[in-house]
């Protein structure tokens, strides 16, 4: 029986926000060796060298903590050695692609995805595909619908994996398929150490209110905000208090009345390549905003019903924010 907000939360929490700790400590056990099944291929020169040092970057929001249920996918980079290839300027530019030259008429595996002697991302990718497929343990291998991964299935496990090729660049970026054939910049070691930055900044509730707070994404904004856009605009909420809020009802509260005037601003890619990362137009920002303003004053009354002893209404108004799932009093 819930009997309190704080104990609905917790469930909540618990049972169906955050990953299933076993399924993560097996998920993780499974991208090792997802990892070193790679190394093989490239030793056995199915596919090109890999970069003769870290030639892996865990990436998104499974490998920054703030992956939600369900445990869907995974994302790995996957660095290889650029074996004397070059581009024509590896400075950061905003949106800026950057052709990948193959000079070395030595390179491993590299010539066969040219066109002339330029790099074809695709044609890479469709190389990778081909290999990763023919693992055992894996029904299928994809190429991703934004044409820039290759998307593995498993046949054990109900998450997948988005493998991303990228080169390291001299000016200390990586440079991944942009989808249409060639190569754009990227590094996702500024999205992580701005997360934890921010999360070491309020003691580690960070990580948690991102969570609870993308279920809220979830059930109201849905797809319309990207996780990647979402988790910036809660890093930047919660960049700006002066004080962390102590229970879930604040931090909800506090976080919908921020998420409400940051999703009105342009919000540019922290990493520097692409720009503005919030493509929606003034009307559906608007549209969103009151939608966070409304549910923060829906939030506001629920605490006031607790602080009034009045626990199951206050319980049954998290319950109509949060969906079916939140715990209900007297269950």
């Amino acid at each position: 029986m819930s009997d309190s907000v704080k104990s609905c939360f917790d469930f909540f929490m618990r049972d169906s926000v955050n990953l299933d700790p076993e399924r993560t400590t097996t998920a993780r056990a499974s991208r090792d060796w997802l990892v070193h099944k790679i190394e093989d291929l490239a030793n056995n020169e199915k596919i090109p060298p890999l970069y003769n040092g870290t030639n892996h970057i865990f990436f998104g929001s499974f490998a920054r903590n703030t992956k939600i249920r369900p445990l869907d996918d995974i994302d790995i980079m996957i660095m290889f050695d650029a074996q004397g290839c070059t581009t024509d300027d590896v400075t950061k530019i905003t949106r800026k692609t950057y052709p990948i030259y193959v000079n070395n008429p030595h390179a491993k595996l590299l010539p066969d995805y040219c066109d002339g002697n330029v790099l074809n991302s695709r044609k890479m990718i469709e190389a990778i595909k081909r290999e990763l497929g023919a693992i055992p343990s894996y029904s299928k291998a994809d190429i991703h619908r934004n044409q820039e991964a290759v998307t593995l299935q498993l046949s054990s496990y109900e998450w997948n994996y988005d493998i991303v090729p990228c080169f390291y660049t001299t000016t200390g970026f990586y440079i991944i398929p942009d989808g249409k054939g060639s190569w754009k910049g990227t590094d996702p070691r500024i999205d992580q150490n701005r997360v934890t930055q921010a999360n070491q900044r309020v003691n580690g509730a960070l990580l948690p209110a991102i969570r609870l707070m993308k279920y809220w994404k979830k059930e109201h904004w849905g797809d319309e905000v990207s996780s990647y856009l979402f988790e910036n605009l809660m890093i930047d909420w919660a960049n700006s208090l002066y004080s962390f809020p102590m229970t879930y009802p604040q931090l909800v509260k506090s976080a919908l009345d921020g998420l409400s005037s940051l999703i009105m601003r342009d919000y540019y890619d922290p990493k520097g390549f692409q720009g503005s990362i919030n493509n929606l137009d003034l009307y559906d920002r608007r549209r969103l905003a009151i939608m966070a303003s409304q549910d923060a004053s829906e939030a506001s009354t629920a605490i006031q019903y607790e602080q009034n002893y009045m626990t199951e209404a206050a319980i049954n108004k998290w319950f109509k924010m949060f969906g079916n799932e939140f715990p209900r009093h007297g269950k």
